[in-house]
């Protein structure tokens, strides 16, 4: 059993515009999308893993979100893969302390 925090960072853009990084959403769309960007979708095995893991992140309470080890796996190579828009310190603490799990 993996335990990843689902905390929510505050993040300045360079043009002073306020936002906020929330865990439990960016891990939803992460999830969401093909592992293989060069793919045009996923096959079953892909989705079954990507239900199992959104199934997880959507009955999580709190602060903290608990995944088998099997699920913890697979999200942790989602992670890997995926491809981010912006260059920010949020980011890197988001991949840190994902991948961080206790």
């Amino acid at each position: 059993m993996k335990r990843i925090p689902l905390k929510k960072v505050a993040v300045t853009s360079t043009d002073g515009k306020e936002d906020t990084l929330d865990y439990k959403v960016m891990l939803e769309f992460i999830v969401r999308n093909p592992g293989d960007s060069t793919k045009r979708g996923m096959d079953i095995t892909e989705i079954r893993n990507s239900l199992r893991v959104l199934d997880v992140l959507e009955k999580a309470e709190g602060e903290w979100a608990d995944f088998e080890d099997a699920d913890y796996a697979f999200m942790i190579g989602k992670v890997h893969e995926a491809r981010f828009g912006i260059v920010h310190p949020a980011i890197v603490q988001f991949v840190d302390d994902v991948t961080g799990a206790t």
